[in-house]
C-alpha cells in the first residue's frame, strides 16, 4: 500500500514537473457586434485594395505587349509541363458531372412519381 502511494506520489510530480505537458487554454468569450463590424470593414478594404491593385497592374500588364506575350509564353509553357495532369483532371471532372446529371435526373424522376401516386391517391 505504502509503495502504491509513493508510486503515485513520483507519477504526480513528474505531470506537474514536464516541460512538454500543455496547459488547457481558456475558451474566448464570442465576438461583440462591435468587433465583427470592425472586422467586416477592414475586410472591406483589403479586398478593395486588393482589387484595384490588381486592376493596374492587370492593365499595365495588357498595354505593354512584350509582357503580354512572355505571358502568353509562360501559359504555354506551363499548359505543356502540366498537360497530363490537366487530362486527367479534365477527364475526372466531365465524369463526375455526368454522374451528377444522371443522379439530378434520377431525383427529379423520383420527385415526380411522388407527385403523381400523391394526385392518384387524393382523385
Amino acid at each position: 500500500m505504502a509503495q502504491a502511494k509513493l508510486a503515485n506520489q513520483a507519477v504526480a510530480e513528474k505531470v506537474k514537473k514536464s516541460p512538454t505537458r500543455k496547459v488547457k487554454k481558456a475558451r474566448m468569450a464570442p465576438p461583440t457586434n462591435g468587433e465583427i463590424l470592425v472586422k467586416g470593414v477592414v475586410m472591406g478594404i483589403v479586398i478593395s485594395g486588393l482589387t484595384h491593385a490588381s486592376k493596374s497592374i492587370t492593365r499595365a500588364l495588357i498595354r505593354h505587349p512584350l509582357a503580354l506575350f512572355s505571358g502568353g509564353v509562360l501559359a504555354g509553357y506551363l499548359a505543356h509541363k502540366h498537360r497530363k495532369d490537366i487530362i486527367v483532371l479534365g477527364s475526372r471532372t466531365a465524369e463526375e458531372s455526368r454522374n451528377f446529371v444522371l443522379r439530378q435526373r434520377e431525383n427529379l424522376g423520383d420527385l415526380i412519381a411522388e407527385i403523381k401516386e400523391e394526385s392518384g391517391k387524393t382523385k
